[in-house]
């Protein structure tokens, strides 16, 4: 029996679900372990944690003390650093990248009212909401998605900001939520990604690995080059995008008010071929390299 540990929201359960899935087909019958973590507690900032990846440091310590086998992340909440003793295992196809603006009656960003009152914890998406409406009202937030929807149809928030991805997983996406293009707002790196994380010694590792969805794992191992390379912090405003069409692995990465930059937006491309995802993180740590000479 395989122990797969999992935050105890309903999107980190739908996750895990539906990774537990694929890993009963490839590997065998699987127990969910649910963890809480240091993250859950809504009352906290992301930046008051005493530990860097707020969500994701109790199923690190729950994988390491052997409590569980497996573990399921929002690929976007780990530190960019390496955990010693773990490897990420496989990282599934992505779901959608974009972040999704949330309304009453589906208004626009642009449509929203002046001195709107917009809700997000994002340093990412504050910076680029203010460059499009620099009259808006961001207003912190947190909590689970549910939460965070209710909190526009009530009448106590204009608009958040979410991920397109856990909607979409939730099933809560609707054709009144307006999807943000990357040309207004980059998403966070490894967004709408899942990371597959074990022990670096357990068995099953190359068994998991049959989970492993190439195309992703190149893109998001460009996008958290980019995070590593600029030194990000929870609460760096960060961006990145990594895509392949044909051979060509493609990046754009934008940075805002951080190591003396005040805004800076970078695109560049590798020839993909048989080449390692050795070759992506090199691709994001130039691009991060190009946006920091900004503020030189």
């Amino acid at each position: 029996m395989i122990r797969l540990g999992t935050r105890g929201s309903r999107l980190a359960r739908v996750q895990s679900g539906w990774v537990a899935d694929m890993m009963a087909a490839t590997s065998g019958p699987v127990e969910t372990v649910v963890i809480r973590s240091e993250g859950d507690d809504t009352r906290m900032p992301l930046d008051s944690f005493p530990r860097p990846g707020a969500f994701v440091a109790a199923l690190r310590d729950a994988l390491l003390e052997n409590r569980v086998d497996v573990v399921v992340h929002s690929y976007k909440d780990l530190p960019s650093g390496p955990t010693e003793g773990l490897t990420v295992a496989a990282v599934p196809v992505r779901a959608g990248v974009r972040d999704v603006l949330v309304t009453q009656g589906g208004v626009s960003l642009t449509e929203l009212r002046a001195g709107a009152a917009v809700g997000t914890s994002s340093p990412r998406r504050s910076a680029a909401l203010l460059r499009v409406r620099p009259d808006l009202q961001l207003v912190a937030i947190r909590g689970n998605v549910d939460t965070r929807l209710k909190s526009v149809s009530e009448g106590g928030l204009d608009a958040v900001v979410l991920a397109e991805a856990g909607l979409q997983r939730l099933g809560l996406l609707t054709v009144d939520m307006c999807l943000l293009d990357p040309d207004l707002m980059l998403p966070a790196p490894a967004q709408g990604a899942l990371a597959i994380e074990c022990r670096a010694d357990y068995p099953l590792v190359d068994h998991l690995a049959r989970l492993n969805d190439r195309s992703t794992q190149f893109c998001v191992a460009a996008e958290r080059a980019v995070l590593d390379e600029v030194g990000a912090a929870c609460t760096t405003a960060v961006g990145a995008l990594a895509s392949i069409e044909g051979e060509w692995l493609t990046l754009t990465a934008d940075l805002t008010a951080h190591r003396g930059v005040d805004y800076a937006r970078h695109s560049d491309r590798i020839e993909v071929g048989d080449a390692r995802p050795e070759r992506a993180d090199l691709l994001g740590r130039r691009v991060a390299r190009t946006l920091l000479a900004e503020g030189l």
